[in-house]
């Protein structure tokens, strides 16, 4: 368990660190479009999301209350998934990178946890890397592409977000995988 919680919080350092970079890059802006004036596009969504909360464009009540204009909507457009944040302080606060870490440290523990599951079928080190790696590629094609089909999220973003993914969870099957070593089979039976 030692092996276990040292590698994968080495793991999470990893992983940490690329996204620093990655997401510091302009690969942040695929896909994405600037607002004319910031100031008035922010009175906007204050008056019309006077709550912080998830908004759908139209709305899922308009749909149980009107079916027929909810599709009229829906199919006129614009619509919108929109994640709204009256007091969301500093951008990239502490309190966002502590808990990114964390959530990143347990990510890499989980996956160290399934990656000793198994270890016996993995015997070499490229082979428990590999694994990882397309654990993280699986994810990436169902959340990321997901989000294309299912939210209509831009392609070029999902893409990145994937890359992302894929790349990371590599990172952290490089550590891991130094971490968990391979298993006898039948010393797991």
């Amino acid at each position: 368990m030692r092996k276990l919680i040292a590698g994968s919080l080495l793991a999470a350092v990893a992983m940490f660190i690329f996204g620093a970079v990655y997401w510091s890059s302009p690969v942040l802006q695929a896909g994405a479009r600037d607002v004319a004036d910031d100031a008035a596009a922010q009175s906007i969504l204050r008056q019309a999301f006077p709550e912080t909360g998830l908004y759908w464009v139209p709305g899922n009540d308009l749909y149980a209350e009107d079916a027929e204009l909810y599709t009229r909507l829906h199919e006129a457009g614009p619509v919108a998934r929109i994640n709204i944040t009256h007091s969301p302080g500093a951008p990239m606060g502490a309190n966002t990178f502590i808990f990114g870490f964390l959530h990143e440290w347990v990510v890499c523990f989980l996956i160290g946890l399934l990656l000793v599951f198994v270890s016996p079928a993995l015997t070499s080190y490229g082979a428990r890397v590999g694994f990882v790696t397309f654990v993280g590629l699986t994810m990436a094609v169902f959340v990321d592409l997901g989000a294309v089909i299912w939210w209509r999220m831009p392609l070029a973003f999902q893409l990145v977000d994937g890359l992302y993914n894929v790349v990371a969870w590599m990172l952290a099957g490089l550590v891991l995988a130094r971490f968990v070593p391979a298993r006898d089979a039948t010393a797991v039976a």
